[in-house]
């Protein structure tokens, strides 16, 4: 049986566990190629103007696979931590999907996965009702899914190290290591799709900087630092950003010249949280540059390289001259 699995959103942070799961349980996994124009396009032209970019672009994703396989993964993620969620657009995926292009519901592997209020209990549920999909076994489906995560540690592992999602995904050659920093704020989908970021840490690494995403940041000191703010947010991917931010606020390593957080237009969330990194960064006697770059269907490679390069020469003059009444902040 051939499972396809859309390449975007959270495929990019759940992509070892979900092939590897899958894959045990016998399926035979097809997962959507790289972004290109023609997937965006097919994105745009079937989804609702609401949606972000990113939510549209996953769409493309799911009518390319639509008639190359026989179910289409798409589970409905609620929560993958305690007492936080995920943006609504990400819990509707299976309906989106389903009603957009009229697939039929025992097509689509939709069970919800929710960790809110039980945490691995409801992790473990979640998978346990996917599996059903392929074997009334649940001894079965419980060894896949060991081994599931067992996979998703070692992805992690990489990332923490410095490899990028599409190192590891599609085998790579990693970029090679600078020695000065840019901190890469955003969602992982936003991060790790190099088509519609247009390359951007590639841009940075050909301006002489290595990024460093959320993702290579330890889970436990990203949430100590949360910790240390009155409310964290309601978005568990949002709090991993604001926790980054604070991490490198505190922490002052050397090498970190600068932030750049790279948003979705149209995401309600990225708004909240792009202001609340405005507020904390301002907040530093001695804070770093940041620049803020919204990605939408209408944003050209042009102006991204544009104001990449003023970014860098910013920060260049700045820890070169270390005046204290230069402006942190940029934005576009």
């Amino acid at each position: 049986m051939k499972v396809g699995i859309p390449r975007g959103l959270l495929f990019y942070r759940f992509y070892a566990l979900w092939k590897t799961f899958l894959e045990e349980l016998g399926a035979e996994v097809v997962i959507s190629p790289p972004t290109n124009k023609g997937i965006i396009q097919k994105g745009l032209t079937y989804a609702v103007e609401e949606i972000c970019f990113p939510a549209k672009v996953f769409l493309g994703h799911v009518l390319y696979l639509k008639d190359r396989v026989d179910l289409i993964f798409i589970p409905r993620i609620v929560s993958f931590h305690r007492r936080e969620y995920n943006c609504p657009k990400i819990l509707a995926l299976p309906d989106l999907a389903r009603n957009l292009f009229n697939i039929p519901e025992e097509r689509i592997i939709g069970d919800e996965i929710n960790m809110r209020e039980e945490g691995m209990r409801g992790w473990r549920r979640g998978f346990l009702n996917i599996g059903k999909h392929f074997t009334t076994k649940e001894s079965k489906i419980m060894k896949a899914l060991n081994l599931a995560e067992k996979a998703h540690k070692d992805y992690q592992a990489n990332l923490k190290k410095g490899m990028l999602p599409e190192d590891l995904i599609d085998h790579k050659n990693p970029l090679p290591l600078r020695e000065k920093k840019i901190v890469l704020l955003g969602h992982t989908y936003l991060l790790s799709d190099s088509y519609i970021n247009m390359n951007i840490t590639e841009k940075v690494n050909d301006l002489n900087y290595s990024v460093i995403t959320p993702d290579m940041v330890d889970e436990e000191k990203k949430r100590y630092y949360l910790s240390t703010i009155p409310k964290p947010s309601f978005w568990t991917i949002s709090n991993e950003i604001i926790g980054s931010t604070l991490y490198h606020l505190k922490e002052r390593k050397p090498e970190v010249r600068g932030f750049i957080h790279l948003v979705s237009f149209e995401c309600g969330p990225d708004s909240l949280v792009g202001e609340l990194i405005e507020r904390l960064l301002k907040r530093e006697k001695e804070s770093l540059p940041y620049l803020r770059l919204e990605i939408d269907e209408h944003t050209g490679e042009a102006g991204l390289v544009t104001r990449l390069e003023a970014f860098v020469d910013m920060m260049e003059w700045r820890y070169k001259s270390l005046e204290s009444y230069v402006s942190p902040f940029a934005s576009s």
